[in-house]
């Protein structure tokens, strides 16, 4: 082993923690799958509003059918029964019992009409602001998928750069350090190397007896932290 190697070492572990790093940013990247379940939500509320605006207008134009219909009968009878066409008394009374009995069914359409008006009114609110609901969580959703796009392609173009260092520079290093390295990296939450700063390892901040120090430097074995027991490197320029 050389102080190359461990310097060569040290930049595989930089490599591999940018690495893992942007695996965690696409592992843990928004791809817009709950803004999607949220947005599909609100337009299946909208249909439902939507037909139910759809029932309650056909309803209002069956009943306002309806009443011109009745109030037609209505003139109708009214002229028969006050246009001095009908003299039998019977006949008469008839025609004005009618009369009335339309012009109670018209009250009570009208009465039922103003309702729905009032109903369909509070539908049809409910109705634009739902659709103001879709609009926002439309482009909400495009928002996310974009940048997901945007931030998922630059970390995988990156990872791609990384890996083709990797794979310049692991054979140029010691086999047995590298899997020494590779060994130390699995237990220890991918960190297997630590830098030596001020006399302390840079990953659990404890001091390095001097003694080590000098063997660090010359790079001809591997020395570890006496505490978190990574191999132990002075970056270059450090």
């Amino acid at each position: 082993m050389t102080r190359e190697d461990f310097q060569a070492l040290y930049e595989l572990q930089q490599i591999d923690s940018a690495i893992d790093a942007r695996n965690a940013l696409l592992n843990g990247a928004d791809d817009g799958s709950g803004a999607q379940a949220a947005l599909e939500a609100a337009q299946a509320r909208l249909s439902e509003l939507e037909e139910d605006v759809k029932k309650k207008q056909t309803h209002q134009r069956q009943l306002e059918l309806d009443l011109e219909t009745i109030l037609a009968e209505r003139a109708e009878k009214s002229e028969r029964c006050y246009g001095g066409t009908v003299s039998d008394p019977k006949e008469l009374s008839a025609l004005a019992a009618k009369i009335d009995e339309l012009t109670r069914n018209a009250d009570r359409h009208e009465d039922m009409i103003l309702e729905l008006l009032e109903r369909l009114e509070a539908a049809e609110a409910a109705l634009a602001e739902q659709q103001a609901t879709v609009e926002r969580l439309t482009a909400e959703h495009a928002r996310i998928v974009e940048h997901f796009d945007g931030s998922t392609s630059r970390a995988r173009e990156e990872i791609a750069e990384l890996q083709a260092r990797r794979a310049e520079l692991v054979p140029q290093i010691d086999p047995g350090l590298v899997h020494e390295y590779e060994n130390l990296r699995a237990r220890f939450d991918g960190i297997g190397v630590a830098a030596l700063v001020d006399g302390k390892c840079a990953v659990c901040n404890v001091a390095v007896p001097r003694v080590q120090q000098p063997m660090i430097e010359r790079g001809a074995a591997a020395v570890k932290c006496e505490s978190c027991r990574r191999i132990l490197v002075i970056p270059e320029g450090g």
